[in-house]
């Protein structure tokens, strides 16, 4: 059981890595295209342009962390055939499942 816990939150990790990138650089370019300019860093810009891209940031983060769990979720239990620690309970109901059918259509 040790070993599948490891081995679970190394996935979870590399989705985890993986969508937080690809969120980050969505994010960025957004505000890029939205403002006309680079997002503000080390406290540059007024506190309405700060407070909104940290808003926008976190808000992204936020998604991506839960879309990434639930990915690494379905692929552990498409893999292993048995549900990741944590989601059992989700594999019971049927809820993690659906997440697996509609990522293969």
């Amino acid at each position: 059981m040790v070993g599948a816990k490891i081995g679970w939150k190394l996935v979870q990790a590399a989705f985890t890595l993986a969508v937080g990138l690809a969120a980050s650089k969505a994010v960025s370019t957004a505000w890029k295209l939205g403002s006309g300019g680079k997002p503000p860093k080390n406290g540059d810009g007024g506190y309405a342009e700060v407070i909104t891209w940290a808003a926008a940031s976190a808000a992204a983060a936020a998604a991506a962390r839960l879309f990434a769990e639930r990915r690494a979720a379905a692929y552990w239990l498409k893999s292993t055939g048995y549900a990741p620690p944590g989601y059992e309970q989700a594999a019971a109901d049927g809820s993690l499942l659906k997440s697996i059918e509609k990522s293969d259509d």
